[in-house]
């Protein structure tokens, strides 16, 4: 007897592979790096107060490898922010460079 393939047998997963959420988190880590990178705009974006206190903290931070693990921190803050709260903050920022400047940031 020949087993029938149908399209309910190979739907999707139901939670995201490993890679979706890496390549999420990582995005996230990127968004992050790009707001870090213009405090005078903070104050027109929708940021969390956790956020804000770990962004204002970037000026300090002075050995390379302190930067590196700076973002990484603001990227872990933002991976724990839900999907409203980083499409908030990624239209807010679009909205302040523009979306010509925008398409060209790893966002």
């Amino acid at each position: 007897m020949k087993q029938s393939n149908t399209p309910e047998e190979y739907s999707a997963p139901e939670k995201p592979s490993k890679s979706e959420i890496k390549r999420r988190l990582e995005a996230r880590q990127y968004l992050a790096e790009e707001i870090s990178q213009m405090p005078d705009k903070w104050k027109q974006m929708p940021i969390p107060e956790r956020l804000l206190d770990a962004l204002k903290e970037t000026p300090n931070v002075r050995s390379h490898g302190g930067i590196r693990r700076h973002i990484q921190y603001l990227g872990k803050i933002m991976g724990a922010m839900s999907e409203e709260e980083v499409d908030a903050i990624k239209q807010a920022l679009i909205g302040i460079v523009g979306a010509k400047k925008a398409s060209k940031m790893k966002i």
